[in-house]
């Protein structure tokens, strides 16, 4: 989603429109588009890095993945290491960066959501496949609900 921001350059301040998609940030000012790419400081301890994969917004990503259905998981039954992806907080899930049978790598972004108005990148937990996804683009998750589970 296209964002209208101010920023600073060299001392001086802009108005800009910025999308983030992944690793990549378009600004777009005055008729100008320019492309920055994050690059992760392997200084500072790994949080998370986006995966890139494709959107599994589509309805057929959603049936495949059995998104629509009840996935609420209580805390208790997600444990470290299942593969489980839980939501960190109560909000709504912005993006789904992967689909069903996308492979995936620890710490791989897999999906932005939104919580008191802050994106926030949900990170797979282990590396693997995803074998399902139990949410969509748009859905309103509790904390600590099952989002996707990677094998």
């Amino acid at each position: 989603m296209k964002k209208r921001i101010r920023m600073k350059y060299e001392g001086q301040e802009f108005s800009v429109t910025a999308e983030r998609s992944g690793d990549t940030i378009v600004i777009e000012r005055d008729g100008r588009t320019y492309s920055v790419q994050i690059v992760p400081d392997e200084s500072v301890p790994k949080r998370t890095r986006a995966a890139g994969a494709g959107p599994a917004g589509s309805a057929a990503a959603r049936s495949a993945s059995g998104a629509g259905t009840a996935a609420s998981a209580p805390a208790a039954a997600v444990t470290a290491g299942s593969g489980t992806v839980v939501a960190p907080m109560t909000g709504t899930i912005k993006e789904v960066m992967v689909a069903v049978g996308d492979s995936v790598s620890e710490g791989d972004t897999v999906m932005m959501m939104e919580a008191m108005k802050m994106d926030m990148e949900i990170a797979a937990h282990s590396a693997g496949t995803v074998k399902q996804i139990m949410c969509a683009s748009g859905d309103s998750v509790k904390e600590n609900q099952a989002l996707l589970t990677v094998e």
